[in-house]
C-alpha cells in the first residue's frame, strides 16, 4: 500500500534560460536520463507554451525593476514543475494522462483563486510531456508526466504553487484522478521489485525485505556490543583493545551504510558514534 502516488515538485530556476532548458530536456531522446525511456509524448502545450511562460516571466521581471520602489530580489523562477509518477506495471494511455493532468491543474487553479482573466492566461501556460518507460528494466522509474505551470499571471506571482499545500493538493488530485480515469488505487498497490530480468512475487518481496530488516537489526546490536567493549577497554586503559573495537565498529558502520535505514535506526547509530567521538 502507498500513501500516495509519487509527486515531486521543484521551481524552474534560472529565469527564461531555465524554462528553455527544461523544454529541451522534456523531448530530448538522447539525454542520459532517458536511457530507459521508450517514448516521449507531448500531451499539453508545445515549445511555444514554454516560450510564452518565459516571455511573461521576463516582462514581469522588467516591470519589477521599473516600478518596484521597495527594491527586493527580482523574480528568478517563472514556473513550477511537478512530476507525476506511477510504479512500473501501470501504463495509462495518452488520453487518460491528459484527464489526470487536467484534474491536477484545475485543483491548483482553485487553490490560487484565479479570476476569469487569470484563469484564461493560466491555461495558456501549461506544458506537459509524458515519458513512457521500459517496464522490465531493473533501473529507471515507471511512466511519468513532467508538468510545468507558469507562475506569473496578470500582475501577480502564484506563490501558492510552490507551497506545501499545493504539493499535498496535487497528490490528492493525482490519487483521485488515477482511480477515476484509470481504475488504479494507491491504497491497494503492492510493491513489486524487478531483479535479474523477472518480477518478484509479493511474498518473495516481503520475505526479502524482512530478511534485510533482520540483518540491519543484527548489525546494530553488534555495533552496540562493540561500543560496550570499547567503553570497557577505555576504562581499563587497554589501548590495544580500544583500537581493535574501533576497527570493528568502522567495518560494521560501513556495512550498515549500504542498507536503507529508518529514522530510528539512524538515530541509534548516531548515538553510538557520539559516544566514540
Amino acid at each position: 500500500m502507498l500513501k500516495n502516488w509519487t509527486v515531486t515538485t521543484q521551481p524552474v530556476r534560472l529565469g527564461s534560460d531555465g524554462i528553455m532548458i527544461r523544454e529541451h530536456y522534456l523531448l530530448n531522446k538522447k539525454h542520459g536520463n532517458h536511457k530507459y525511456t521508450e517514448t516521449l509524448v507531448s500531451i499539453f502545450g508545445s515549445a511555444n507554451t514554454s516560450n510564452r511562460i518565459a516571455l511573461v516571466g521576463e516582462q514581469f521581471r522588467l516591470n519589477q525593476q521599473l516600478y518596484n520602489r521597495r527594491g527586493g530580489r527580482p523574480l528568478s523562477s517563472y514556473a513550477m514543475e511537478y512530476c507525476l509518477t506511477l510504479p512500473k506495471g501501470y501504463r495509462p494511455s495518452k488520453e487518460q494522462w491528459q484527464l489526470i493532468v487536467k484534474d491536477c491543474c484545475l485543483a491548483l487553479a482553485k487553490l490560487c483563486k484565479l479570476n476569469k482573466t487569470e484563469f484564461a492566461q493560466y491555461k495558456q501556460q501549461i506544458r506537459a510531456v509524458l515519458h513512457q518507460q521500459k517496464q522490465n528494466e531493473t533501473r529507471g522509474s515507471g511512466d511519468h508526466v513532467h508538468l510545468i505551470i507558469g507562475k506569473v499571471v496578470g500582475k501577480r506571482v502564484l506563490k501558492e504553487l510552490q507551497q506545501k499545500k499545493a504539493t499535498k493538493l496535487i497528490k490528492q488530485s493525482f490519487n483521485l484522478s488515477a482511480l477515476k480515469h484509470v481504475g488504479i488505487d494507491h491504497r491497494s498497490y503492492e510493491p513489486i521489485e524487478i531483479k535479474k530480468g523477472r518480477r518478484l512475487s509479493t511474498w518473495q518481496y516481503q520475505h526479502q525485505k524482512a530478511t534485510e530488516a533482520l540483518e540491519i537489526e543484527k548489525q546494530i546490536k553488534q555495533m552496540q556490543a562493540q561500543c560496550d567493549k570499547w567503553l570497557t577497554a577505555r576504562e581499563e586503559g587497554n589501548d590495544r583493545q580500544k583500537r581493535r573495537q574501533e576497527n570493528r565498529l568502522l567495518k560494521t558502520y560501513e556495512s550498515l551504510k549500504n542498507h536503507p535505514l529508518s529514522t530510528q535506526q539512524i538515530e541509534q547509530i548516531q548515538s553510538i558514534k557520539n559516544i566514540i567521538h
